[in-house]
Parts: C-alpha cells; sequence; structure tokens
C-alpha cells in the first residue's frame, strides 16, 4: 500500500507482440539474466523480462512454462495447460512498460526521477504478512522502474522491488 499516495491500483499492461517461430515457441522457458542497464552498483531482485502467453484479445493468460503439440503449459499459480488454437507467446520487459512492480519490504521511497538526489513524492510500504500491491510498470531506466501510483508516476530503484509480468502471485 502506498499510504502517502493512497493507491490500491493495479494493472495489467499491453502486450508489444514479438514473433516467434515454431522452434523458439518449443523451447522451455529459461531463467533470463537481468539485463545491464547502466548502473553497475545496483543488482536487480528479479528478471525484468520474461515469456507469456496471451489471448487472441491481447489478455495474459499466464507465465510461458512449456510447448506440447496442441497446448501451451502457463504458470499462474498453479500450472495449467491452455490451446494453442487462440493463444501466443510473447516477450514482456519492463523497459517496454510491461508488467507490475511490487515490494515485500516496509518502506520504499517513490521519486520524482530516477535519481537518489530527486524528490521523494511517497512511499510504497507493506506491512509484514500482508499481500504487496501490485502497481503498474511504465518503463525501466538506469536501474530505476517508472511506475503509476493513482494517477502519479515516479520511479523506484530496481534492487529494492520485484518485476513480473503478470499481477498475479
Amino acid at each position: 500500500m502506498c499510504y502517502s499516495c493512497g493507491s490500491k491500483e493495479s494493472k495489467t499492461s499491453t502486450p508489444v507482440e514479438t514473433e516467434l517461430t515454431d522452434k523458439n515457441a518449443e523451447m522451455e522457458a529459461q531463467t533470463i539474466e537481468d539485463i545491464d542497464d547502466g548502473d553497475p552498483n545496483i543488482k536487480a531482485a528479479s528478471v525484468d523480462h520474461m515469456k507469456m502467453v496471451v489471448d487472441s484479445r491481447g489478455n495474459v493468460v499466464g507465465r510461458y512454462v512449456s510447448t506440447n503439440q496442441t497446448t501451451y503449459t502457463v504458470s499462474v499459480q498453479d500450472d495449467i495447460e491452455v490451446p494453442k488454437l487462440g493463444h501466443k507467446i510473447v516477450e514482456y520487459s519492463a523497459r517496454n512498460g510491461q508488467g507490475i512492480v511490487y515490494t515485500h519490504r516496509t518502506n520504499v521511497n517513490v521519486r520524482s526521477q530516477p535519481d537518489l538526489k530527486s524528490s521523494v513524492i511517497c512511499q510504497i510500504t507493506t506491512k509484514a504478512g500482508e499481500m504487496p500491491l501490485a502497481y503498474p510498470c511504465l518503463g525501466k531506466t538506469k536501474g530505476w522502474y517508472k511506475i503509476r501510483i493513482r494517477n502519479t508516476e515516479g520511479y523506484v530503484r530496481h534492487d529494492l522491488v520485484m518485476w513480473d509480468g503478470m499481477d498475479s502471485f
């Protein structure tokens, strides 16, 4: 919960499609190393891109796990199978402003610019034992995620939060 802003917002962003060949679709999901985005002193708390399965309307069905002849296996909270027909695999990326950001930390500053010297506009606070709230990821630059809290945009350091392609924990 962002107590300073009062936000309870959670939104899944629209995917940017990438063309994948059948050979790529056959591959198992892999752990993808975080891209070095310019600050060698900041180690990311999570990867910032992943394969997602979406339906024909672009709605996220789940995180891509594997493919067989007729279905994709996706992970939401459990693994499920969905038919290939009417679904496709897309690469979601924080850099492209997709997915969500959340934290289990007590207090995380949200700043006006992607810089430690910029003003703090509010804090994201998650109490012990609470389910964290998800904030839309609007992009990633130089070790900072740009997020939306209510109608406010701000930046959080990527080593203090987690990124995910979908907002289901």
